[in-house]
C-alpha cells in the first residue's frame, strides 16, 4: 500500500480545487466547518433511530504515534507536496500529530470498494462535486470532504471504515493537493495512498486494503478507538493550528444543540463530553458568546420536543397560496386562541402542510412545524431554522422580535426540498439553487413562505400584545406648572421630567501602544461581572487618505503568515480563538490580562481598532 499520482492525461481540461474557500471564510473558518461536515456526515449514516456519538481528539507523539511511522506513511508525497507549493520546514515529523473524529452508531461507508457505484464508499472516496444523498441527508453538494484535506498542513486525511455484516477495517487515504508539476510531469489535485485493482495497468481503480497488519499499525499508531463497531474514522495529521479545541466545542454545541438535547447526537471533544444532561452547564462555559438566553432557548427546545404532534393547530392547505401566512389562513376562533396563549408566554405551535411538485411531475404532500413563544426576562430574539437535525444559522431573522421562534422540518420530501437549496457550507438557503430549480416546479415562492413562516407567525400573533411606554409620547406633549405665575400672553409650558443620563458604559478592554505594536489591556475601571468576553481587533498601517481597514494591504502584513508578528496572551485569562488576514478575535476571561502583538514595520503609523462582539457573533 502507498501513494499513487497518476499523471494528468494531455486530452483533459485542467482543473483546480476553488471550492476550498467555501468552508474557510468571512463567515466560517475550519473550526467550523469541520466539526458541521463531520457531524453532519455522521447524523446522516445513523443506523435507524440510534443516538449517534462523534468524537474528536488530537494524538501526537506522546499518545503513541511514532514519528518513523508518519515519515514511513508519507514516503513518496511529500516530494509532490513541496511541487505543489506546501512549505515542509513547517511540518515536525520529529513530533507528529493528528486530529482524530470517529463516529458510532452509523453505518460506515456502505456500497462497493473495488468499483465506481452510487454508494457512501464511491461518493466519499471517488466523487467531487456530486452526491447522491437526498431527503434528509444533511449534505448535498458532495464537496464537504474537502475540508479534512483543507484542515491538514499535508493537505490529505486517512479514513478507517467497519460495515454492517463485515467486521474487518478497510482503510484508505486521499491528498488533495492541487494541480502540480513534479519531475516535469503534471498531476492533478488528488492521489490516493491505497491498493490499486485491475489487470490493465491503464484503467486501474485505487482500493482500500481490508483488515490485515497494514490496517492494524494504522489504527494502533493513531490510537483509533474503532475495532469491529460500524462507522468511520478519520485521521487528519499535522493538523491546522486554527483548529482550536474550544472553539470547536463552540460550534458543537452552537450548531447541534437541536439533535443533542432531543437525544439524537452526543459529542465528544477529547475528554469533555456534550450530552443532553450537560449541555445547558457547557453551553454557559463555552458558548455564552455565540448564543444568547441559553436557559430560555434550550427549555423551548425541550418543551417543542416533549409536545404531541396532535396539540399542533394544523392549517388549510392553501394558506400558502399567497406566499405568505396571515390571518386569512387562520380562523378567527383559533386565530384568537393562539394570541392569548402567546400574550401569557405559552409556546404556540402550528403544522403546515405545503404541496411540492417536482419537475417528474410527482405531486407531493408533505408539510413543516412551527413555533413560537415569548418568555420572561429574554434579552433578544432567536429563531432557528432545523431541517433533519441540522440548523442553518444564516437564516436567523428575528433581529428586534424578542421571541423564540423555530421552524422543524422533519418529513422526508420538505427535508429533501429545503437540502437541495442549502449553500455548500449548509447555512443558508438559496432560492436560485442549481438542484432546486432542477428538480422542481416553481420552488421560490415555496421556499419564501418557509423561510419567512416564523416571522409571520409572531407578527401575527404579536399584533394582540400592549406594551406599556412612559415616555413614548414625551416630545408631544406638556405639563403646565400650576405654581409659577404666567408671563403675560404666554402660558408656562415644561416638559416632563427627563430621565438622568445614563453612566458611560464600562469597556473590558482598550489598546494602547507599545514597542512595535500595541498592546490590548483591562478598559479603566473594569468591573469582573464584564467577563468573560470576546474582542475583535482590526489592524492596518495608516495612509493619507481613506478607510485604513477598507485599504488593508495583506503584502504589509498577515496575520495568518508564520513568524511574521508576534501573539503574545496570557493564556488562559486571554485566549487567541480566530485570526484572518488583518483581524484577531480573543476571548477574554478575566480582567487582568495583557495581549501583546508586535513585529510592525517601526516607520509607519498603526490603526487599531476594538470591538466588543455582541452575544451572537
Amino acid at each position: 500500500m502507498k501513494w499513487h499520482f497518476v499523471p494528468q492525461p494531455q486530452n483533459l481540461v485542467e482543473t483546480e480545487v476553488t471550492q476550498r474557500d467555501q468552508f474557510r471564510n468571512d463567515e466560517v473558518d475550519l473550526s467550523d466547518t469541520i466539526v458541521r461536515e463531520a457531524v453532519q456526515n455522521s447524523l446522516d449514516a445513523a443506523i435507524g433511530e440510534d443516538q449517534v456519538r462523534v468524537k474528536f481528539r488530537w494524538v501526537n507523539g506522546c499518545s503513541g504515534l511514532h514519528n518513523g511511522y508518519m515519515r514511513q506513511l508519507f514516503e513518496g508525497h511529500l516530494e509532490h507536496a513541496a511541487s505543489a507549493g506546501i512549505e515542509l520546514n513547517e511540518l515536525d515529523f520529529n513530533n507528529p500529530s493528528a486530529l482524530i473524529i470517529e463516529d458510532f452508531g452509523t453505518r460506515g461507508l456502505t456500497g462497493s470498494v473495488e468499483q465506481k457505484d452510487d454508494d457512501n464508499f464511491t461518493d466519499f472516496w471517488r466523487r467531487h462535486g456530486r452526491s447522491h444523498k437526498t431527503g434528509r441527508s444533511r449534505g448535498r453538494w458532495g464537496l464537504g470532504k474537502l475540508v479534512y484535506s483543507s484542515s491538514s498542513l499535508l493537505s490529505s486525511f486517512f479514513g478507517v471504515t467497519v460495515r454492517s455484516g463485515d467486521p474487518d477495517p478497510y482503510l484508505m487515504g486521499q491528498t488533495v493537493l492541487g494541480f502540480h508539476k513534479y519531475g516535469g510531469v503534471e498531476y492533478p489535485a488528488h492521489a490516493f495512498f491505497s491498493e490499486l485493482a485491475g489487470e490493465d495497468p491503464n484503467n486501474q481503480i485505487q482500493v482500500p486494503v481490508r483488515g490485515g497488519d497494514v490496517t492494524a499499525a494504522f489504527c494502533n499508531n493513531f490510537g483509533l478507538e474503532r475495532r469491529d463497531q460500524t462507522g468511520l474514522s478519520i485521521a487528519v495529521p499535522f493538523p491546522n493550528p486554527e483548529l482550536d479545541l474550544e472553539n470547536m466545542i463552540a460550534v458543537g454545541i452552537v450548531n447541534y444543540f437541536y439533535p443533542i438535547i432531543t437525544g439524537q447526537l452526543v459529542l465528544n471533544f477529547d475528554d469533555i463530553e456534550i450530552n443532553s444532561g450537560n449541555i445547558r452547564e457547557l453551553a454557559n462555559r463555552y458558548a455564552t458568546g455565540k448564543i444568547s438566553d441559553i436557559d430560555q432557548l434550550f427549555d423551548f427546545i425541550g418543551e417543542m420536543n416533549n409536545t404531541p404532534e396532535s396539540d399542533l393547530l394544523i392549517l388549510k392547505k392553501s394558506w400558502a397560496d399567497d406566499s405568505k401566512l396571515d390571518e386569512d389562513d387562520i380562523e378567527p376562533e383559533d386565530l384568537e386562541n393562539l394570541r392569548e396563549r402567546f400574550a401569557n408566554k405559552e409556546m404556540v405551535g402550528v403544522y403546515l402542510p405545503l404541496t411540492i411538485k417536482r419537475k417528474n411531475k410527482e405531486v407531493i404532500e408533505s408539510g413543516f412545524s412551527v413555533y413560537v413563544k415569548r418568555p420572561e426576562e429574554l434579552t433578544k430574539g432567536h429563531d432557528m431554522y432545523v431541517r433533519g437535525g441540522l440548523t442553518l444559522p444564516g437564516e436567523a431573522k428575528f433581529r428586534e422580535r424578542k421571541a423564540l421562534g423555530a421552524m422543524i422540518a422533519e418529513e422526508e420530501p420538505i427535508a429533501a426540498f429545503l437540502g437541495d437549496a442549502e449553500n455548500a457550507a449548509h447555512t443558508r438557503w438559496n432560492t436560485q439553487a442549481e438542484k432546486l430549480r432542477k428538480n422542481y416546479v416553481n420552488p421560490q415562492p415555496k421556499l419564501k413562505v418557509i423561510r419567512n413562516s416564523v416571522v409571520n407567525l409572531y407578527d401575527l400573533l404579536a399584533q394582540s400584545i400592549e406594551e406599556e411606554d412612559e415616555q413614548a409620547l414625551m416630545e408631544f406633549f406638556w405639563t403646565e406648572l400650576p405654581d409659577q405665575p404666567h408671563k403675560k400672553g404666554r402660558r408656562g409650558k415644561t416638559p416632563p421630567d427627563i430621565p438622568p443620563i445614563p453612566e458611560p458604559k464600562l469597556k473590558p478592554a482598550r489598546i494602547t501602544p507599545i514597542k512595535g505594536g500595541f498592546a490590548v489591556l483591562p478598559g479603566n475601571d473594569a468591573s469582573p461581572d464584564l467577563y468573560p468576553v470576546r474582542c475583535r481587533v482590526r489592524v492596518a498601517y495608516d495612509i493619507m487618505s481613506g478607510n485604513p481597514f477598507k485599504k488593508y494591504n495583506p503584502f504589509d502584513f498577515d496575520f495568518n503568515r508564520t513568524g511574521e508578528l508576534s501573539i503574545r496572551t496570557d493564556s488562559p485569562k486571554a485566549m487567541l480563538v480566530d485570526r484572518k488576514a488583518n483581524i484577531l478575535e480573543f476571548n477574554i476571561n478575566e480582567p487582568d490580562f495583557r495581549i501583546e502583538v508586535t513585529g510592525f514595520d517601526h516607520n509607519r503609523d498603526l490603526k487599531v481598532d476594538l470591538q466588543t462582539l455582541e452575544a451572537s457573533e
